[in-house]
């Protein structure tokens, strides 16, 4: 099986995929992949509550960090639509929308045809399925990990190492999912040879 190409210029991000890349020294990985990463500026303060102000400003201005301010009425008015089906959904434990407009407004950004965003990077379940409802391509920290090792950037250990480490750090990844992603980059790196 040949290794799946995957050559993106950009995307759209909430704070846990950034994290999680930054807690496993992964930031190198999102630069293969993308020129830049656009987000909402709503998401800077989660930056700071995690320790990560300094090396997003770093991002933020060496131009792989789009931080967006100027959203409309009518997607202030959009995000918190969404932020409504998200606090909604049957995954959500935080049932209070407006702790969801970050994401929402990751969401709206994705629509703004000239940022040329080809998938949204976020981690957590509830806004992943509002995501794809509304035929929004999602990808996850793993899912780059995932693809990082179907490229051949990275062997199936170095994603179980730095999925591990993201958890010990606080990132809510199951040992039954890392397992899982583990075996599955065995197998097919198995199939390969």
């Amino acid at each position: 099986m040949m290794p799946i190409s995957f050559n993106a210029r950009s995307a759209v991000s909430n704070t846990g995929p950034l994290i999680s890349a930054l807690q496993s020294n992964c930031m190198y990985i999102l630069h293969q992949f993308y020129d830049q990463i656009h987000i909402p500026e709503y998401e800077l303060q989660e930056y700071e509550k995690h320790g990560a102000y300094q090396e997003t400003q770093d991002l933020v201005e060496g131009g792989f960090l789009v931080v967006h301010r100027d959203f409309t009425a009518s997607e202030n008015d959009a995000a918190k639509y969404i932020a409504n089906d998200i606090a909604g959904h049957r995954a959500t434990k935080d049932k209070d929308p407006a702790h969801h407009l970050p994401e929402s407004l990751a969401m709206v950004l994705m629509q703004r045809s000239n940022l040329g965003a080809v998938e949204l990077l976020i981690d957590e379940l509830a806004a992943r399925d509002v995501a794809r409802l509304r035929k929004i391509p999602v990808i996850g920290f793993p899912g780059i990990l995932i693809r990082a090792c179907q490229q051949g950037i990275m062997e199936p250990e170095d994603v179980l190492i730095k999925l591990n480490e993201c958890r010990k750090q606080g990132t809510h990844y199951s040992p039954k999912l890392i397992d899982e992603i583990f075996e599955r980059l065995k197998n097919e790196r198995l199939k390969r040879l």
